[in-house]
């Protein structure tokens, strides 16, 4: 493990404590349940930990700020952290920084985090994957609108007009606080179907598309397998779940595609995200 890696598998391990002390479900997802099979921990370059939780455990989840308390770690959701754009959670550590380059002008916590999503029900019927893609794409264009408020920014004398027109558009979007209420559709939308009254289930915020509804049997059940030096829980079904993913999971991916796909405009371990960005003049 690399030293990001560490620091995340930190967060896992006091993510999954809580969930177990309050009867929560959650499975690893996408490629950290892809690590915990192949690799018996992180894939070797991966740079991120992503989970899932059936939607009544993630809402449950939500409300236990609490149990944090006296600890760096924080609930970041939109609901929590008024600027932040995502419909699904990020379980953030406030004494390091982690500064994506799209988020580098939201005003939020930057703390280096592990992602938590919502499992939600896509149909009651067993129709074709690819008709709940159209659902999996019309949250993420709700998603990209969302970047608008991030435009502002100072105004120069060379880009003028083009400061100033991207200043009204995301000056709008901040005032009448179109992002939370975009963020209220989501969920409302997310919410349609029950996984206990569905056939078809999966992960609406996730970037699969076609991929994301599966059998809502997969997430039925768990069981705990070994994640570096600690045991996390993945889907009973997870062949299946992988098999629905990537395909022939074990097949390593050529030598250009291993790499992290998360870039940063300001790092640090050791630093808080307040104190690097004050610093840093961010």
């Amino acid at each position: 493990m690399n030293d990001l890696q560490k620091r995340l598998l930190v967060i896992l391990k006091v993510f999954a404590q809580v969930c177990e002390k309050h009867n929560l479900r959650y499975f690893l997802n996408g490629g950290t349940c892809l690590g915990a099979i192949r690799h018996k921990g992180f894939i070797p370059w991966d740079d991120d930990v992503d989970v899932m939780m059936p939607r009544e455990d993630y809402e449950k989840f939500l409300t236990l700020q609490d149990e944090f308390k006296g600890t760096p770690y924080f609930i970041q959701s939109w609901k929590s952290d008024r600027h932040y754009i995502y419909g699904f959670t990020k379980l953030r550590d406030s004494s390091s920084t982690f500064i994506e380059d799209f988020y580098k002008n939201h005003r939020i916590n930057h703390g280096i985090w592990i992602d938590i999503f919502p499992i939600d029900g896509m149909s009651k019927k067993p129709i074709e994957r690819s008709k709940c893609a159209k659902r999996v794409r019309y949250i993420w264009l709700n998603t990209y609108l969302a970047y608008l408020p991030a435009l502002t920014r100072k105004v120069h004398k060379e880009t003028l007009f083009k400061d100033i027109l991207l200043n009204i558009v995301g000056g709008l979007f901040k005032i009448f606080d179109i992002n939370h209420y975009r963020n209220k559709k989501m969920d409302k939308y997310a919410n349609k179907y029950k996984i206990e009254e569905s056939a078809l289930s999966g992960n609406l915020f996730g970037f699969t598309f076609k991929k994301a509804a599966m059998d809502s049997d997969i997430f039925s059940d768990y069981v705990y397998v070994d994640f570096e030096d600690t045991k996390l829980r993945v889907m009973k079904r997870y062949d299946d779940y992988l098999k629905n993913i990537f395909g022939d999971y074990m097949k390593f991916p050529p030598l250009k595609d291993q790499q992290g796909h998360h870039h940063n405009k300001g790092f640090s371990l050791t630093e808080g995200y307040e104190k690097y960005m004050k610093e840093h003049k961010l």
